[in-house]
């Protein structure tokens, strides 16, 4: 007769391997969400930063993003004087804004770049409907904006287009297409470049480049935008334009003799917001300035002390319906 085997009490035995290996596995992927978090809202890296630390696609952060927030991980929560609000109000009446939105003054450019983008992410989300063409620039603020936006929200026959040329020496935020691309992917939405250089030296050159049927087709398309978001740039040293040797110093002096502050899609303008004379040796590739104010709401998102002045020149000059910008800069805007 055979005996009964005793239950056993003592210590668990180990777990066969490959059920260890899917334990471990799962607990790797549970943790994926908080370190990814971590990274990006404690460590303020970019998402693409955030995807190289973990060795993973920025759409892989994404979704880990996504993830957090949706499991509770992550809470965001933004404390916001009443004088916040109303110095909002005010810059709204004294513009002539739909809507202005102000962060907080940043420790570091980095730091400021993301809560201009983050609001901005926010704004856009916002601002976007069905059936409508969005056009946007270029540069590290417009990709801050674009790498706040997480997860997917598709929208109904939505189009993205960039609104200048772009850059044949463009490191990571100076690719106008970069910025589209990659606000097309979060609306589910085609995006297009202009295939052209955003500047060119002689007028017969940019003449025969506006004519081009697919750039003519995508200029049209930002022209007829129903929706446009731009940052802008100062005419100062370390401004991108000048520093990728797009505006060389003699053309810099050029502008600068003739009152520009700064730029706006890479069009000069002086402190009323009125486009200046340009060099004969640069010639734009995109949408002017009256067809960029035809656009019916316009985001723009800039701050910081070097971008007061054009800052201010493109509010005056009436090219912006929806502001974000930062508490120094706002409280400038409206001393002045």
């Amino acid at each position: 007769m055979r005996k009964k085997s005793k239950r056993a009490t003592g210590p668990a035995l180990p777990l066969p391997h490959t059920q260890e290996k899917d334990m471990n596995e799962f607990d790797r992927r549970s943790s994926e969400p908080a370190r990814a978090a971590w990274l990006y809202y404690a460590e303020e890296l970019t998402q693409s930063q955030v995807a190289d630390k973990l060795g993973v696609s920025r759409s892989t952060v994404i979704r880990l993003l996504r993830r957090a927030k949706e499991s509770g991980l992550v809470q965001i929560s933004l404390g916001v004087s009443s004088e916040t609000f109303a110095t909002e109000r005010d810059l709204e009446d004294k513009y002539g804004l739909k809507k202005a939105r102000i962060v907080p003054v940043a420790e570091t450019e980095e730091m400021q770049r993301r809560w201009l983008g983050q609001v901005a992410g926010e704004a856009l989300i916002e601002m976007v409907k069905s059936n409508s063409t969005v056009a946007v620039s270029w540069g590290r603020t417009m990709l801050a904006m674009a790498d706040s936006l997480t997860g997917e929200a598709p929208t109904s026959n939505m189009e993205i287009v960039a609104l200048i040329g772009g850059l044949h020496n463009a490191s990571r935020g100076t690719n106008p297409y970069e910025v589209a691309e990659q606000l097309g992917k979060y609306f589910g939405a085609p995006a297009r470049a202009l295939y052209a250089p955003v500047y060119v030296k002689n007028a017969a050159t940019a003449e025969g480049l506006r004519d081009d049927p697919g750039l003519s087709e995508a200029l049209d398309l930002a022209r007829n935008a129903d929706l446009v978001a731009f940052s802008i740039g100062a005419l100062s040293d370390d401004a991108t334009m000048l520093s990728l040797g797009y505006v060389n110093p003699e053309e810099r002096d050029f502008l600068a003799a003739r009152g520009a502050v700064g730029d706006i899609a890479c069009r000069w303008v002086d402190s009323n917001g009125a486009e200046v004379e340009m060099p004969d040796t640069i010639h734009p590739i995109g949408i002017s300035l009256s067809s960029l104010r035809k656009i019916p709401d316009r985001l723009a998102v800039a701050g910081g002390p070097d971008k007061i002045d054009v800052l201010r020149a493109s509010l005056v000059g009436g090219y912006v319906t929806h502001l974000i910008t930062d508490e120094a800069s706002a409280a400038t805007l409206l001393s002045s």
